[in-house]
């Protein structure tokens, strides 16, 4: 994020909580929003694939917005894609939520519903608003697409304009004192070199790189003050971070934590969304059962990729052999318990 390409949001986090070390456990819309509105990772909240994989987050889950319903905040949520909603279970704890039938929409349509109900609201209230713009083809119209020729500057003029419709917002959760969050639920390989990971650019869903895992996240409104934060959070700690904002309790969720002040994690747990073996050498079998598995410390990264063992060179093996033992580079690894249990090996 940058005053550049996304000045509104860039504003609001001169006067809020900026984390610039801000981590999704995983490529896809449906799990990581999944991850936002339970405070759970993939393995646990069950949410292993986008809805139009076949998967759906089940009923036995308190999402956020059931659990702000249940005291007495009045919910909606205005999305402009299907992998959001509302098929998939994410629509749970929504008293009104307005989204596509499939495919997308313009964000500039959620954006308006959203104003609207917001400004109709007397009582206390939680909106949700997803915006789609910077995803492939890249398109960008000619009030956003100021940054050159190339497929980069295209995604900056998405990402520009995603932050361009989203500044009314801004305004108005000012305007009424209310909590704002800003977040992305993943992020997009782009053109750099991909190494030990495969090469295939211009994509999320089929890679565990920090280009994709790694996203802006903004806190603001009345019970913060502003700050950056280099500490690494992730999208699981916005469950208890929103009650928190709004002087409420909330329910236990193991491994959760508080964004306000962060609690740092050294290691963070990612998964691809799919296994493409162009995009991943190796990888086997094909589709949501053949994902890798991440593990990132500090600025290294191993990956475990169902058909081949473990990547990652010997240097960073050695230097993460805390988290995971490997008996020989790519082969069967030792896992320990804790780390198990994160990666979803173990119940």
């Amino acid at each position: 994020m940058s005053a550049e390409f996304s000045p509104n949001a860039w504003a609001v986090a001169q006067s809020g909580a900026n984390y610039t070390n801000a981590w999704s456990p995983i490529g896809l819309t449906t799990p990581a929003h999944a991850t936002i509105m339970t405070g759970f990772l993939p393995h646990k909240h069950g949410v292993r694939g986008n809805n139009h994989h076949g998967y759906e987050l089940g009923a036995e889950q308190l999402t956020l917005a059931e659990s702000l319903s249940n005291q007495g905040y009045t919910t909606a949520a205005f999305v402009s894609a299907w992998p959001a909603g509302p098929n998939g279970g994410l629509e749970q704890g929504f008293e009104s939520f307005s989204g596509p039938e499939s495919g997308e929409r313009t964000s500039s349509v959620a954006v308006s519903e959203a104003e609207i109900w917001i400004e109709s609201q007397e009582g206390p209230w939680f909106a949700w608003v997803h915006l789609y713009e910077p995803h492939g083809p890249y398109s960008p119209s000619a009030e956003d697409d100021i940054f050159g020729e190339g497929d980069r500057a295209r995604y900056a003029g998405e990402v520009h304009a995603a932050d361009r419709l989203a500044g009314p917002l801004y305004e108005l959760a000012k305007a009424t004192n209310s909590a704002l969050i800003i977040t992305s639920d993943h992020g997009e390989v782009l053109d750099e070199e991909l190494e030990h990971y495969g090469q295939c650019n211009w994509q999320h869903s089929r890679s565990a790189t920090d280009g994709v895992l790694r996203v802006p996240l903004i806190v603001a409104g009345p019970r913060v003050s502003p700050a950056v934060y280099d500490d690494r959070v992730g999208l699981n700690d916005i469950f208890s971070t929103a009650h928190e904002l709004l002087g409420l309790t909330a329910p236990s969720v193991e491994g959760a934590g508080s964004l306000l002040p962060p609690n740092n994690r050294e290691t963070w747990v990612g998964e691809s969304g799919l296994c493409d073996e162009s995009c991943a050498t190796g990888c086997e079998p094909a589709g949501v059962e053949g994902k890798d598995l991440a593990v990132f410390q500090g600025g290294n990264v191993l990956i475990q990729r169902p058909g081949i063992g473990f990547l990652g060179e010997v240097g960073l093996v050695s230097e993460l052999e805390g988290i995971l033992t490997p008996t020989a580079l790519g082969a069967e690894a030792e896992v320990q318990p804790e780390l198990a249990r994160e990666l979803g090996y173990l119940e």
